[in-house]
């Protein structure tokens, strides 16, 4: 008998059966096919029925009826009636049966969410439950089965559907997301109408993320991509003869991919990537013929790469990036000219020659690659993109590369040396050059400048020498220019302010000299400059005012002077501002209090004099402020109180005075203070978020006190002196006068000398303290 015809004479079986439970039928397993049971369960309430069972037939013994049985007591009235397909599934040993059940009213319109039943014990207990049957129990199936011919045909769930709910069982975090994955949608759809009613069991084909096709109903496009779905896929996948395509990206998937994904002989699209699945690759994905691409990225994959990939004759796409695979890039994967991505995996091994047989990209950044660039690199015209950062590769860079064609041509993080090759300066398609990280030595060749379509240009961390090339300026379609932690001399040059476009600027760590040019302000899109780390003199420019995309700014550690330009205040866009380790000099501008999206604020290691503007009470965003090693006096604004997120707040090492304000307990966030080193009095607050402070936070203010520095303020503080005086006198009385007079005269002589040194030496310590410098001459370490 044919699958669909037996489904639906199950339907026809099933709804003939519920008329004879009321006969006291317990459970009854019809034979219909080889290999394939249906069993119905009775409705609940016959309670003198099941007792009569477990009293002829003794102990359930794991029988499947009588759990089928009680498990269907929890339904409420009317009386229900459940029907359950077993089959043994090609993948597990076929003495266990899965379970499929589908409850219904006697109605056949109404359904309930299926039961959940594990397994059948075996195939043979099925097998005794059919003889262990009562004769009147017979008699009542062999009434069913006449009514196959009469009773109206009910359509059932295909195997396809059933598939489909087997895939369903394997995934977890499905309650919210397929919530019309169940045959009791199919049943209801059934009944609803008599066009169904007359059953085409297609009815799965309107569930959520499963496609059709028209003419045969068969599914073709599983998509249940970014659903949050948990679990394993299921070995059943490999049923469904007829997928076209995969979609379970963006899920929360593990275990390992079925080997029997490889019996989805139509599959054409798979892609399983932004998963956590492991283990092997499997092999018999080689078996998909038809398959164009093959997405497995962002999971955590080990083993080598199969070489059997290559055997895929239709394969377009191929994209195994950031899982853990190892081992060597098999020669013929470069052959099969579709490799987008292995990035991010712990492959190793040499770049082979072969590489150039791709087209379009070359993508094996974030390995564990070793050697050197090929001297046939020249050869890879059809690279669109070459990226081997962040590996091992050693050598100089191969002239012949300014033969390539690339837009993108990354070399970071290795462990390149010799001269930056000014064929470079050639490769006029290139929209990305970066060749930071290595050992490159040299200097920059000035026919870069030729690259007037190069938008990034990374040079960082190398050991280049020389000046900037003035011909950067030509590359008027740089938005990104990072030459910082180099050797580079010279200055900034001003043809830097034709750079339009530029975004971000960064020279910093290097050995420049001289002033900032002006016309940096013509940048007008830039958005971060640092200059931090030079040798660099002369005022901050006016003209910066200009900048107002500017979010980060960066002048320290160099020798700018003069005072901070109050003009920095209508730069409304900074987030980060550190001028710090210069000479500035003069008080700190109000205006600063206007940087409303100010998050650091770092003036520290200058010589700023006057007060703290009350103005920085207005900083609401502010975290860290640091005005260490200043020339700073007067009081802690009490404004400061308002800053709620205030994280590190670093005043030490200046000439403050006055109490500290209690508003400062106000800042609740406040997780690092020092205060040291000033000239405060008073007590310290008494509150919860400053005993998380150590004592070093308040050291060096001798009118400070509090149960921090273990010292009290009171008149007897100095009392011990007094009892060290009286026991002077009890000794001078208790001597003989002659005698102990020149005794005393004695001591007394000898004494002066040893009490000034003493007190010279402390106030000595007491001078070193309130430096605070380290032996570099920086020693500002913030204190948490």
């Amino acid at each position: 008998m044919s699958e669909r015809p037996v489904g639906r004479a199950v339907g026809r079986a099933a709804e003939a059966l519920v008329g004879a439970a009321a006969a006291g039928v317990g459970v009854q397993v019809l034979l219909l096919s080889t290999g394939r049971y249906y069993c119905v369960v009775r409705p609940p309430g016959r309670e003198r029925e099941r007792e009569r069972r477990k009293r002829d037939h003794g102990s359930t013994g794991g029988s499947t009826a009588l759990e089928l049985e009680g498990r269907v007591t929890s339904l409420s009235p009317p009386p229900f009636w459940l029907v359950c397909l077993l089959h043994p599934p090609k993948y597990t040993h076929t003495h266990h049966l899965s379970v499929s059940l589908f409850t219904h009213s006697f109605t056949v319109e109404e359904c309930t969410t299926p039961l959940s039943v594990p397994r059948l014990a075996s195939f043979q207990s099925a097998r005794a439950m059919e003889r262990e049957e009562p004769s009147s129990s017979r008699l009542v199936v062999a009434a069913a089965v006449l009514l196959l011919l009469i009773a109206p045909p009910v359509s059932p769930l295909s195997d396809e559907g059933i598939t489909l709910l087997s895939l369903k069982a394997s995934f977890s975090n499905v309650a919210n997301v397929l919530l019309d994955w169940t045959p009791a949608a199919a049943g209801a759809a059934a009944g609803g109408g008599s066009a169904k009613a007359t059953g085409d069991a297609d009815d799965h084909c309107s569930w959520r993320g499963v496609l059709c096709d028209n003419l045969t109903s068969a599914v073709i496009a599983l998509n249940l991509s970014n659903l949050n779905l948990g679990g394993e896929i299921s070995p059943a996948v490999g049923e469904l003869k007829n997928l076209q395509s995969i979609d379970l990206k963006g899920n929360k998937l593990t275990g390992q991919i079925p080997d029997e994904i490889g019996d989805c002989v139509a599959l054409k699209y798979l892609d399983l990537s932004g998963n956590a699945l492991y283990g092997d690759i499997p092999f018999l994905i080689s078996k998909l013929k038809q398959l164009e691409e093959l997405n497995l990225k962002n999971n955590k994959l080990t083993g080598p790469i199969p070489s059997t990939l290559s055997q895929i004759p239709n394969l377009k796409t191929l994209d195994l990036a950031q899982n853990q695979l190892t081992g060597e890039i098999p020669r013929l994967i470069y052959w099969n000219e579709v490799l987008q991505g292995l990035r991010g995996n712990s492959l190793t091994g040499n770049l082979s020659p072969d590489m150039c047989q791709l087209t379009g990209l070359c993508d094996v950044r974030g390995n564990n690659l070793t050697g050197t660039i090929p001297e046939s690199i020249g050869n890879c015209t059809s690279f669109e993109i070459l990226d081997i950062s962040y590996n091992q590769i050693t050598g100089e860079i191969p002239y012949n590369i300014g033969f390539l064609q690339v837009a993108t041509l990354s070399l970071q993080g290795n462990r390149l040396t010799g001269k930056i090759p000014d064929v470079i300066g050639l490769m006029q398609a290139l929209a990305v050059l970066d060749l930071s990280e290595n050992e490159l030595v040299g200097t920059i060749p000035p026919i870069l400048g030729n690259l007037s379509y190069t938008g990034k240009l990374y040079l960082h961390g190398n050991k280049l020498t020389g000046p900037i090339p003035p011909e950067l300026g030509n590359m008027t379609k740089l938005s990104y220019l990072q030459l910082n932690d180099n050797q580079l001399v010279g200055s900034i040059p001003e043809e830097l302010g034709k750079l339009e476009e530029l975004f971000e600027l960064n020279l910093a760590n290097n050995c420049l000299e001289g002033p900032i040019p002006r016309n940096i302000s013509s940048c007008t899109a830039l958005n971060k400059f640092n200059v931090c780390g030079n040798r660099l003199n002369g005022s901050i420019p006016l003209e910066f005012q200009k900048l107002e995309s500017l979010t980060y700014l960066n002048f320290s550690s160099n020798n700018f002077n003069g005072e901070i330009p109050s003009e920095l205040g209508r730069i409304v866009n900074l987030d980060t501002l550190d001028v710090s380790d210069n000479d500035f000099s003069g008080p700190i501008p109000d205006s600063v209090g206007d940087l409303e999206h100010l998050l650091v604020l770092n003036l520290s290691r200058n010589d700023l004099a006057g007060c703290l503007p009350a103005e920085f009470g207005n900083l609401r965003s502010v975290q860290v402020i640091d005005i260490s090693y200043n020339k700073l006096s007067g009081k802690i604004p009490e404004e400061l109180g308002q800053l709620q997120y205030l994280d590190t707040l670093i005043l030490n090492n200046n000439n403050l005075d006055g109490g500290i304000p209690a508003q400062l307990a106000n800042c609740f966030s406040l997780t690092s203070l020092n205060l040291s080193f000033n000239n405060f009095s008073g007590d310290i607050p008494l509150y919860k978020n400053f005993s998380r402070f150590p004592p070093e936070s308040f050291l060096g203010n001798a009118l400070l006190c509090g149960s921090w520095l273990q010292s009290f303020c009171g008149p007897t503080f100095h009392q011990p002196k007094v009892s060290v005086s009286r026991a002077a006198v009890v000794c001078i009385t208790l001597g003989c006068i002659t005698l102990l007079t020149m005794v005393l005269v004695a001591i007394y002589r000898s004494n002066q000398p040893s009490q000034i040194i003493k007190g010279s030496n402390r106030d000595i310590q007491g001078m070193s303290s309130k430096t605070g410098c380290s032996p570099n001459g920086h020693g500002h370490s913030y204190i948490r």
